[in-house]
């Protein structure tokens, strides 16, 4: 194959640009403990949770085919069930979040029609809601982001905590991210509920529009919530029952802010425009992010982010050529020091390009990894240990 030599220039100095920004960051230091490898029948594995791993289970689910999967803690497939077949049947378009209370109740929430089921320890159904109809079009499950964020009992009356979003603003409107609740705690008995939270003043989304990633990832521990988004470096820690929220600024070598379009743009016309540019080159995309863990006494907040492609001119708008251009993205694991909150803490290491997100961290600090395969439909995910001397 011929390439010519302006060519032949063109991708060198974007190779070499990209590793010059890759060598700022640490290379992240571990070893592969083992390697859970998911049975995963014709459909496809979109994501898993490992809050009922003291069980020895493990549940995932397909987003857009509506199934469920129960796996042992090595990935065998138990169960599986699919919600568009049978004495199941329910209106469903996208599984959004999978949380499982003990063995026999298992929630599932749905995003297309705001639907939260229980499921019992077959996957069958034993109860359902819809939350729209049980608060009266005043809450819609959020979007980017359907989140089960805690379950609990209060005095005798279960109440379940989600992302959500008040569906009566426009969400390509400035009005929605001024006046939108980002949570709600609901009464599953009698449909009474609490919204919780508003943006924080300190976001760009109250600045700018990000069409399709406006939801927070949500994590509740000891009794407040760490709130992250997609598009904005900082981290917010709300209480329950308090306006107040504290600002953790991100502090690292990432971009420091993230910049979006206009309100009021047309979904299509992002799409077709401004896509790559606002989530590939220009701003560095934080994904789901629900781990905290404790060592040496210190307790850290963990998240994994795509690095931004930072190139001037950059004038890509058909996703093949971007790909062809650019085939891969730096990710970077976060820790942020809790303990140290006055100097914002930021350690920052490179992963593995066959890593992209840390889907859980368990109580011995391992982290575990999605392994991503690109010519393999298999689902696995390497638990790692690593040196936690890099921090010194």
């Amino acid at each position: 194959m011929k390439i010519s030599l302006l060519r032949y220039l063109i991708i060198s100095v974007c190779i070499q640009s990209c590793l010059s920004k890759s060598e700022e960051f640490k290379d992240f230091d571990f070893f592969i403990e083992k390697t859970i490898s998911f049975e995963n029948e014709a459909y496809s594995i979109d994501n898993v949770e490992f809050r009922a791993l003291e069980n020895s289970l493990i549940f995932g689910y397909d987003m857009t085919r509506a199934v469920v999967f129960k796996f042992d803690e090595n990935g065998k497939l138990l169960k599986s069930n699919r919600f568009q077949n049978g004495e199941n049947e329910i209106d469903f378009l996208n599984l959004g979040d999978v949380y499982p209370i003990n063995e026999d109740s298992v929630f599932v929430l749905e995003s297309g029609y705001d639907q939260l089921l229980l499921l019992d320890s077959d996957l069958k159904i034993k109860d359902s809601w819809n939350i729209r109809k049980i608060t009266d079009s005043k809450v819609a499950v959020g979007r980017s982001n359907p989140q089960i964020v805690n379950f609990e009992y209060i005095e005798y009356d279960p109440y379940i905590t989600l992302v959500a979003l008040d569906p009566n603003y426009s969400l390509r409107q400035k009005e929605f991210f001024e006046q939108s609740f980002l949570a709600v705690k609901l009464n599953l008995t009698t449909g009474e509920y609490k919204t919780l939270f508003k943006y924080p003043k300190e976001t760009p989304y109250r600045e700018y529009l990000f069409w399709g990633d406006e939801s927070p990832y949500i994590l509740l521990h000891e009794s407040e919530y760490y709130l992250t988004f997609p598009l904005d470096p900082n981290l917010y820690i709300f209480k329950e029952d308090s306006d107040d929220y504290q600002v953790i600024r991100y502090r690292g070598s990432l971009n420091k802010n993230a910049v979006g379009v206009n309100f009021g743009m047309s979904q299509s016309e992002f799409l077709s425009d401004h896509y790559l540019e606002v989530f590939h080159n220009n701003n560095d995309f934080h994904l789901i992010s629900r781990n905290i863990f404790s060592k040496e006494g210190k307790n850290y907040f963990v998240r994994v982010s795509r690095r931004a492609i930072n190139q001037n001119n950059f004038k890509f708008r058909d996703l093949n050529s971007f790909r062809i251009q650019y085939p891969g993205q730096d990710y970077i694991i976060q820790f942020i020091d809790l303990s140290n909150l006055e100097k914002d803490v930021f350690f920052e290491f490179k992963l593995p390009k066959e890593y992209k997100n840390c889907h859980y961290i368990d109580d011995k600090a391992k982290l575990y990894f999605n392994k991503t395969n690109e010519e393999s439909e298999k689902y696995s995910i390497d638990v790692v240990d690593w040196i936690f001397d890099n921090f010194n």
